[in-house]
């Protein structure tokens, strides 16, 4: 199930899906939640892909190789997903004599590669880092110019770090 833009993170305290124990559910609006960004990554040219760079917020919570494995995935779905291949071009061609109503009938590879996308990224998040209290959205939100993961912080706390300044005072990133 993909959620909309803007709509809200549910995070469940418990143990197996298989429990029938009442669960306790939060509601963590993203919105509001500090951004980690990772830019696009153009040495290769216009194909979508993403950084590599090991985020240094995720550094205690998230295993590098982890975190290594989900950017080459989403980094290897969009370069299947982009990729001229016999199947795209007959989907071109037949979507050009049917005034692509043939869209209507079956998903192009592209949609079903994105759709592939959010199944990873919904299965990530679920089995990963919402446990360390992170949540990866979908690319597409943020029309492929970035991949934001949100820092989860739940109701009453600020969504800010402290840190030292040069000058000894504390200042908000």
């Amino acid at each position: 199930m993909a959620q909309k833009p803007g709509t809200m993170a549910q995070m469940r305290n418990g143990t197996s899906g298989g429990d029938k124990r009442q669960y306790e559910t939060e509601v963590i609006i993203l919105n509001q939640c500090r951004k980690i960004f990772i830019q696009r990554d153009y040495s290769k040219g216009l194909d979508v892909q993403f950084e590599a760079e090991y985020p240094a917020r995720l550094t205690e919570k998230v295993p590098r190789d982890v975190w290594e494995n989900t950017i080459v995935r989403i980094n290897r779905i969009f370069a299947d997903a982009e990729a001229i291949t016999p199947q795209t071009i007959f989907e071109t061609v037949l979507g050009c004599f049917t005034c692509y109503a043939s869209y209507a009938i079956t998903k192009s590879t592209y949609r079903r590669k994105l759709d592939e996308l959010q199944e990873f990224l919904n299965r990530e998040n679920r089995e990963i880092y919402h446990h360390v209290g992170f949540h990866i959205r979908n690319p597409m939100e943020r029309g492929l110019r970035v991949l934001e993961i949100s820092l989860l912080s739940r109701q009453g706390e600020t969504p800010r770090d402290d840190v030292d300044s040069p000058g000894g005072a504390i200042r908000t990133i």
